[in-house]
């Protein structure tokens, strides 16, 4: 979720989105709409924010140009005005390998607890949060962390998100 103001600059951000942009949170809000958008498209931004702006929401698919230069097609929900002056938007990553048949999921990696733990740590929430939600020792959830890092070949938890997403491991629902 990233909430943008009047000109279309981002006020805040939180870790999936975050993720999903490739940035750190402090990158992220010196940031505007516009930096994200392809040049061949950033004519269209201001037709499509008035319209935004008048109808109170929108919702579709949005081509990112990534600060990598990678393009990512996005889907996106946005409702204006959530408070003066300011804009929510949800940001999801692209369909893809979320709609994974059973015999897909059935060759997966990581174990159920593993693949919740992660989904969990990619919404931002703390090793101590997880182990209170899950009923569980922080230890115990460090230790699926790490297995996680391990079966994943992930260098970090960012990393493992990564990964856990484009493997059809983990589906991010912000």
């Amino acid at each position: 979720m990233v909430i943008a103001d009047d000109q279309r600059r981002y006020v805040a951000a939180n870790a999936a989105a975050c993720l999903l942009l490739r940035l750190p949170e402090e990158e992220v809000l010196r940031m505007r709409i516009d930096d994200l958008t392809p040049p061949e498209n950033r004519a269209q931004v201001e037709a499509l924010w008035a319209a935004f702006i008048r109808d109170g929401t929108q919702q579709g698919t949005f081509e990112l140009l990534m600060p990598d230069g990678q393009r990512v097609q996005i889907e996106y929900s946005a409702t204006a005005g959530v408070a003066p002056g300011q804009h929510l938007s949800i940001l999801m990553f692209p369909p893809g390998r979320s709609d994974l048949d059973p015999a897909s999921r059935a060759r997966s990696v990581l174990t159920h607890r593993e693949r919740e733990v992660l989904a969990l740590i990619a919404m931002g929430r703390s090793s101590s949060l997880i182990a209170a939600e899950l009923r569980v020792s922080p230890s115990t959830v460090e230790t699926h962390v790490r297995h996680c890092l391990e079966k994943l070949g992930a260098r970090n938890r960012a990393h493992a998100i990564a990964l856990g997403v484009r493997d059809g491991e983990i589906i991010l629902e912000l």
